[in-house]
């Protein structure tokens, strides 16, 4: 996971690979740290190839902290993943960094 921040003052964060079991603590831990001192946080699913339970989990808990949460997803199986559990339903999912606006 790495951390930047957008012109606009917008903490963008971008996870890669997997978010299972053996990296899901990680994520969390970062993801919520930004959350708690960002005010508009966007997070970059773009590179993510599988995301578990556990991530899904992780995502909802940093939706109900953060004042403003998007999410940028472009792969068919995280999509799809978000769709199916439902979760994707309560976030702020974008295509492209573009996409979102302060």
């Amino acid at each position: 996971m790495t951390t930047s921040r957008r012109k606009d003052g917008v903490l963008v964060l971008t996870a890669v690979g997997e978010i299972d079991a053996a990296t899901v603590g990680r994520f969390r831990t970062e993801l919520s740290g930004a959350c708690v001192k960002g005010k508009h946080v966007i997070l970059d699913l773009s590179g993510v190839r599988f995301l578990s339970c556990a991530g899904l989990q992780a995502l909802e808990e940093a939706n109900a902290v953060s004042p403003r949460f998007s999410v940028i997803v472009k792969t068919a199986l995280v999509s799809r993943i978000l769709d199916v559990s439902g979760v994707g339903a309560d976030l702020d999912v974008r295509w492209d960094l573009e996409d979102v606006r302060i």
